[in-house]
């Protein structure tokens, strides 16, 4: 494993970073020094404990969408190819591939999630019966697959039916990925872990992806940050 790690200032020089607390900031400086080759730390909540931070600062990294988490436990660090470039000699994989198929790297060299898209690949393989029809069905089942997805992932289970129309009303098939990864990310706030969770229509409607994960955590959590970014 490379040696060396950089940080860009396009990242550690933005709005975004420098209005997060003190022990933030810091937490993310150690996360990319512990970082393998392709970003992954398979351990934050150790480094977050032996630096003096916690999980509250986990949380904002997520909520900045300066990490990744993954239910492995594992995160990334999501500019990490912005941040870093190994030359190919000295870079080694990394160890978690599983999760590396997970994401994709977008024009901007900032990694984000990918959803395999399991429809297209039955597609591929009838190819040479096309028609009308056909395609119409290759396109209710992309959208059924993407729903399925979602449904997977959220946590509360009701009125499947209602939420599935709003789905398709919305055409949020291209907004799979970003939905998941808020799921993923509020899974680990006060809020959800407490069980205050929306409907699936309701989450859907309000098109709550786009909250401040900041707003999830509990007011003690919100004052400490309040405190510490003061200092």
């Amino acid at each position: 494993m490379a040696n060396r790690r950089m940080f860009s200032k396009d990242i550690v020089g933005s709005d975004a970073f420098l209005d997060m607390p003190a022990t933030s900031q810091l937490l993310y400086f150690h996360l990319g020094m512990e970082a393998d080759d392709d970003g992954f730390v398979s351990s934050p909540s150790r480094i977050s404990r032996t630096i003096g931070a916690n999980d509250d600062d986990i949380k904002v990294l997520l909520g900045k969408r300066f990490i990744i988490a993954f239910p492995s436990g594992i995160i990334v660090i999501k500019h990490w190819k912005i941040n870093n470039s190994i030359q190919v000699d000295r870079y080694h994989e990394t160890q978690y591939l599983e999760e590396k198929k997970a994401l994709i790297t977008k024009e901007n060299k900032s990694y984000t999630e990918c959803i395999q898209d399991v429809s297209k690949m039955d597609s591929q393989s009838s190819l040479g019966k096309s028609s009308l029809g056909k395609s119409r069905q290759v396109d209710m089942s992309e959208k059924s697959d993407a729903f399925d997805q979602f449904w997977t992932a959220y946590p509360k289970k009701e009125l499947k039916r209602r939420a599935r129309e709003i789905w398709g009303r919305k055409g949020l098939n291209s907004k799979v990925a970003e939905i998941l990864s808020f799921i993923v990310s509020a899974s680990l706030t006060d809020r959800w872990t407490k069980g205050y969770i929306k409907q699936p229509t309701a989450f859907l409607n309000g098109e709550c992806w786009n909250d401040d994960l900041a707003a999830y955590n509990d007011k003690k959590a919100t004052q400490k940050i309040a405190v510490i970014s003061t200092l």
